[in-house]
Parts: C-alpha cells; sequence; structure tokens
C-alpha cells in the first residue's frame, strides 16, 4: 500500500515538474516575443522618412525658388549622403548644377561663369552629415526671383519640375538605413539598406 503511495507521489511530482518545465518555457517565450515586439513598437516610433519638396512661392507669396529635404517620419534622420542630379547627371554643388542648367551666359569662359553666378544671389545650405529632427525641413537651395536674371530663375524652376532627381541615404538613432529615390514629384518608397553607400558625385552646397 505505502507502495502504491510512493508511486502516486513520484508520479505527481514528475508531473508537477513537467507542467513547470512547460510553463517556463511558454513564459520565456512570451516575454522573448514581448521583447521583439517592444523593440519593433520602438523602432517604428522612432523612423525616419526624408523627402525633397520644393516650390516657387515664398511665404509673403512672392516668387521665391526654394529646394530642402523635409523629415515626414517620426524621428529623427542622420543623413549619410545627399545627390542632386539633372538630366540624370549628378552634381556636386549649386554652382555646378546652376551653370548646367539655368545660365544663359554659358559660354565656357571661367571667368564670365563665375561673374554672371556670382550675381544671383541664391541662398545655398549642406544636407549631408546633418541631423533633421522629425517634422524638421533643411533647405539646400533658395533663389529669390530677380528681374535682371529672370531667364536663370525660370530655368531652374522648370528643371526642378521635369529635371532634377535626388538621392539620399539616412539612418535612425538605431542605425537602421534607407536609401530614398525622388524624382519628377514622385517620392519612392525608401529601401532598407545595412549601410550608406558613398556616392561617386555627392552634393555639397
Amino acid at each position: 500500500m505505502s507502495s502504491d503511495k510512493s508511486r502516486r507521489r513520484q508520479v505527481l511530482e514528475y508531473v508537477s515538474g513537467g507542467v513547470a518545465v512547460v510553463v517556463s518555457l511558454v513564459s520565456l517565450w512570451v516575454a522573448i516575443g514581448s521583447e521583439n515586439a517592444n523593440r519593433q513598437m520602438v523602432a517604428a516610433a522612432s523612423w525616419p522618412i526624408l523627402m525633397v519638396e520644393s516650390g516657387n512661392v515664398g511665404p509673403d507669396q512672392q516668387l521665391l525658388l526654394h529646394f530642402k529635404v523635409t523629415n515626414s517620419g517620426v524621428g529623427p534622420a542622420k543623413v549619410r549622403s545627399f545627390e542632386v542630379l539633372y538630366k540624370g547627371k549628378p552634381y556636386s554643388t549649386s554652382t555646378a548644377l546652376m551653370r548646367a542648367c539655368c545660365d544663359p551666359h554659358f559660354t565656357g569662359a571661367e571667368s564670365l561663369k563665375v561673374q554672371e553666378l556670382a550675381s544671383w544671389h541664391f541662398i545655398t545650405g549642406m544636407i549631408a552629415g546633418s541631423v533633421i529632427r522629425a517634422g524638421e525641413s533643411k533647405g539646400f537651395i533658395t533663389y529669390a526671383f530677380d528681374a535682371h536674371h529672370a531667364a536663370a530663375w525660370h530655368a531652374l524652376d522648370l528643371a526642378r519640375q521635369r529635371r532634377m532627381t535626388y538621392r539620399i541615404c539616412y539612418c535612425s538613432v538605431f542605425d537602421e538605413c534607407w536609401i530614398n529615390t525622388i524624382g519628377h514629384g514622385h517620392q519612392l518608397d525608401p529601401v532598407r539598406v545595412r549601410k550608406c553607400p558613398v556616392p561617386a558625385v555627392a552634393y555639397g552646397e
């Protein structure tokens, strides 16, 4: 009789032990799943998305060409690289871009190009290497209309609408990185990359 009780006690101990192991494994699985879910939620809550915006009217309704990179996401973006292309060709500075797209006096003479560009009074800004917070914009070209250089202003306005494209690579605070290719009014879905590549011709200012 005592041996039957002993066996039943052993069986109950084995069952209790097995249940404890199962409960522990389920708890561990739930904890791991919760940790991954929390990590994904934190990453989603800090996801940046950079887009390029441009227009030809300023805040006071004056004629003003303005180009800016805007973070429409929910977290800050660390900009690793930025490219500006005109007719598919990348340019390293706003001066080089303006010479190619908009200088009606372009003759190949360096002195003439420098003189003409110096009188245009456009403002530039650096994008690569900056941090853009959620909801923040950073300009890279601002050019007020000037009747003396109306042809150049209109040429840049036309170029921004039809012939300029952009590539921007940026990372979140968790070093998750994306490349966004933007062109002709379309903001394509950013592509996830392990690391931002170094462009052959990076845009400066």
